[in-house]
This record gives structure tokens, sequence and C-alpha cells, in this order.
């Protein structure tokens, strides 16, 4: 599920750095894409994925992050991954409303980006700073996604749960532990025995090692 988190916001006056186009980019590679659509797709329904990818909820939440940059005071990189999360979900549940008026006659669903492929199109990437974040990266991005999840289900659910809440959701051992309704010792014994498989997994399909352990 997607979920919130924060850090100690920024000393008073120091400039967000929301406010310089030209790091957005950088901004957005540095809260890991490639999790963040693995998050985003634990949260969507198998009848919403039906009609909309991942990669869709995630153009939508980038378009809404900056455009809503002014307004959001810069507390840190976990709070602006929190801030994206917390958009994505208000993306998923007007993407739901916007399926549910189109069955009803009342307009149709946008083209998903994962069907955009590299074709220029006006679409919302259009509306981000050039060489930002677009289709192409996206589905960049969604290839790494896939990867990571096919790692993850290979995983007992009981494992998959930690491996995924602590390495993707950067949520602590102690929340994990607390929604799980085990101790924080056997939260952290199915973590190390299950990102060990995780790892492996994801070493031999991509040929790399995880991240954020």
């Amino acid at each position: 599920m997607l979920s919130q988190s924060s850090n100690s916001p920024a000393p008073e006056g120091e400039p967000s750095p929301l406010a310089d186009p030209a790091r957005w980019a950088q901004l957005i590679e540095e809260v890991r894409p490639d999790a963040c659509l693995v998050v985003i797709a634990s949260s969507m329904s198998k009848n919403l994925r039906s009609h909309c990818a991942p990669e869709d909820i995630w153009q939508e939440t980038l378009t809404r992050a900056w455009y809503a940059r002014e307004a959001y005071r810069w507390q840190g990189s976990v709070a602006f991954r929190a801030w994206l999360f917390e958009i994505a979900r208000n993306c998923i549940r007007d993407t739901v409303r916007r399926i549910d008026a189109a069955k009803r006659g009342g307009g149709q669903p946008a083209q998903r980006i994962s069907d955009l492929g590299s074709q220029s199109s006006s679409s919302a990437s259009g509306m981000q700073p050039p060489d930002s974040v677009t289709p192409s990266r996206i589905l960049m991005h969604a290839e790494r996604a896939a990867a990571m999840q096919r790692a993850l289900a290979t995983l007992p659910p009981e494992l998959e749960s930690v491996v995924r809440m602590h390495v993707l959701e950067e949520l602590t051992m102690e929340v994990i532990a607390e929604r799980l309704g085990i101790g924080v010792a056997a939260a952290w014994r199915r973590f190390r025995k299950g990102t060990a498989l995780y790892s492996k997994q994801m070493s031999d399909w991509s040929g790399g090692s995880i991240s954020g352990c």
C-alpha cells in the first residue's frame, strides 16, 4: 500500500530545490521511480489495472506535483517521496472515478501512457520541464519495476510483505512489525531471509543488485 513518511524540515529560509526546474528530473530519479511504480501497482485493484497501468498513475502524479511545487514546503527527500505517494493515492481515486463515469457514458479514460511507447504526444509529459520525465523514460522505469515485481512474486507471502515495505516503501522495521502484528526482531529475520532471495533474483535477471538495503 502507498504510505506516508516524513523527515526533518529544511532550515527556515533554505530555498526549495523544487524552485529550480533544472533539478526536477534529478529529484525524481532520486525517489527511485521503479520502486514507486511497484508500490503504486500494489495499491491498484485488479479492475483498475485492467484499465490503467501504474505508469499512467505515475505520469499524472508527476504532472500534478510539478504544478503544485510552489505551494509545497521542502522538508527533504523522504518527505518529498511521501508527498508524491499522497498525490498518487489521489490520482488512483480520481482515475477510478473517471473510469466509472466513462462506464456511465460520462466520458472516456485517458489513453494509457504505456501504450504510447516512444511516440511523441501532447501527453502530460509535455507539461513538465524539457528533458524531465517523458513517456519513454517512464517505460524504461516500468521495465525495471516489472523485474522487481517478478522477483517479489517468487518470495513466500510472509517474506514478500516485509521486503516490499522496507525496500520499496521505505517504511521502518518498527512500522512494518506493527502492521504485521509481529515483533521487530521477527520482522528483521524475515527481511534478511527475504532480501537474500530477492537480491539473488534481481541479480540473476537484471545483472544488478537491489537498492535501498
